[in-house]
């Protein structure tokens, strides 16, 4: 459970690169392609940079 979230960021990016940068769903999501895209990777990449916070802060406790 330690690794969840980071994996969860990992596969939020992907699938925002995937619908960016491939035609991937494009007849489904073809008119919001790219803020959809943007709002899924820069989601991803906050929540990996607060799960890595979290462990650093984890660490600093022990």
């Amino acid at each position: 459970m330690k690794y969840f979230s980071l994996v969860m960021s990992v596969l939020y990016a992907l699938a925002g690169a995937l619908i960016l940068f491939t035609n991937f769903l494009y007849p489904q999501i073809s008119r919001f392609r790219i803020p959809l895209g943007l709002i899924l990777v820069v989601y991803g990449v906050i929540r990996g940079v607060m799960w890595r916070t979290k462990q650093a802060q984890s660490e600093a406790e022990k």
